[in-house]
This record gives structure tokens, C-alpha cells and sequence, in this order.
């Protein structure tokens, strides 16, 4: 069991659509896509991964996480550090990029602060699984937002910009109480990844027009961060430097 007297991060995922996902294939077929989401998460690596130390002296790898899923559901969970953050974006922008190419569109968020995990016991208790789950709540695109408690201290340091992007236009009316406007840039890491059109792949899965708007915001924000590969420096902080 985690120790609940240390902070986690927490990343909560749920499947858009998932109730008529379940309608049209075969209940094989979708747990062989969730395990492939979290193959994908386990396997995935990038090049330029490395940190400094409290002392200075840089160090480089890759963090360990937990994972399990139910029902509609995904999560990762592991100890808090703001160079776990980077890592544990780098894994989930990969494992919405296959979700998106498996026909599994994602929208999530990422949480942080004191819980229980439990996976053996499927204990799940704690303030960042609450918050995970309302930030969730509150999004309408294929996307991930991190939850309000990053905003304050000790969680509102290690945002890389090669992974977070500032992004708000995907709330929902009042949804800006329930996280930090930092939004996981993984149209960058498409990009990196893949040579086909991300906006090609988001287009194929708007088949039910319940979800339009969802698949219109995903694709404003593509667009966006494809303009926009170096957003920062428009920013009126960067700029001031």
C-alpha cells in the first residue's frame, strides 16, 4: 500500500464515449486496447531526458509508475517530484497518442498531494483522486488538465513547456475553479513521434454528433500548439526576462 503520509501524483484518464464504445466491439477486444494503452505507457522512452540535482550535477532515466484500469477508467500514480512531473507527462502524452490511433479518445487530468493507493486492495482514497476526477469533469476536448492544487505551493514548480502549455478554451462554464490552465502539449509530442496528421486522426473518430464540440475544441487546440511550437516566448513573464 502507498504510504499516505507522502504526496503522489496522480493522473486520472477516462474514456470518451465509453458507453457506446461497449455497444460496438467485443469486450476482448477492448481490454487488449487497454492493455495496449498501458504497454504503451510502460514502454514508452525519449531522447534529451535529463535533470539536475539539488546539488547540481545532472542526472537522466526514466521514473517508474503505477497503473491499472476499470470500467472507463485509467489512472497512474507514483511519488511526487518535479521531475517525476515531466516524466509521468511524457508517458501519458504517449498514451493519448495511441489512444487516439486505437479509436480510445482520452480526456483527463493530473493531480497531486497525500492519498491511499492500494492496488492489490483497490483502495483509491484522498484528496487528489477527488480532484483528478472534478478537473476531469469540467473539460470538453481529448486532452489532459492539471487539477486546481497546482497552483499553490509545493506543487505549482516544474512545469516544462516542452510538455505543458497554458489553455483554457476547452472549460466548461465554471470549470476554471477545479484546475490550473495547464494543459499537457501532446500534439508536440505527435509531432515527434509520428509522421501522420494528428488532425487527420482526431477528424476520423467524430462519428457521433453528440461529441462534435469535443472533437471541434481537440482540434482548435492541435491547431494551436502546431502555430504556436514555442509559445513561451510570447509570454509577458518569458518576455520580461
Amino acid at each position: 500500500m502507498a504510504d499516505e503520509r507522502q504526496n503522489y501524483l496522480f493522473c486520472f484518464l477516462d474514456v470518451l464515449g465509453f458507453s457506446n464504445i461497449v455497444k460496438t466491439r467485443e469486450l476482448s477486444d477492448l481490454y487488449a486496447d487497454y492493455r495496449e494503452l498501458i504497454e504503451a505507457a510502460s514502454n514508452n522512452t525519449h531522447d534529451g531526458l535529463v535533470f539536475s540535482s539539488w546539488d547540481g550535477v545532472p542526472y537522466f532515466g526514466m521514473e517508474q509508475f503505477e497503473s491499472t484500469y476499470f470500467s472507463d477508467t485509467i489512472v497512474f500514480w507514483g511519488a511526487y517530484h518535479p521531475r517525476k512531473l515531466q516524466s509521468l507527462c511524457y508517458m501519458v502524452m504517449e498514451v493519448m497518442c495511441r489512444a487516439i490511433e486505437i479509436g480510445l479518445p482520452l480526456r483527463g487530468s493530473i493531480s497531486a498531494g497525500k492519498a491511499i493507493l492500494d492496488k492489490n486492495q483497490n483502495h483509491f482514497l484522498g484528496k487528489p483522486v477527488v480532484n483528478a476526477a472534478e478537473a476531469e469533469k469540467v473539460q470538453r476536448w481529448i486532452g489532459v488538465t492539471l487539477s486546481k492544487e497546482f497552483r499553490e505551493a509545493p506543487f505549482n514548480a516544474g512545469f516544462s513547456a516542452a510538455c505543458f502549455m497554458p489553455w483554457e478554451w476547452h472549460l466548461k462554464e465554471g470549470g476554471l475553479a477545479a484546475v490550473t490552465p495547464l494543459v499537457l502539449d501532446y500534439p508536440r509530442w505527435w509531432r515527434k513521434s509520428r509522421r501522420s496528421s494528428l488532425q487527420e486522426a482526431v477528424k476520423r473518430l467524430d462519428t457521433n454528433s453528440d461529441y462534435s464540440d469535443v472533437y471541434k475544441n481537440t482540434l482548435i487546440f492541435c491547431d494551436y500548439s502546431e502555430a504556436n511550437p514555442r509559445w513561451w516566448e510570447q509570454h509577458k513573464s518569458y518576455c520580461e526576462r
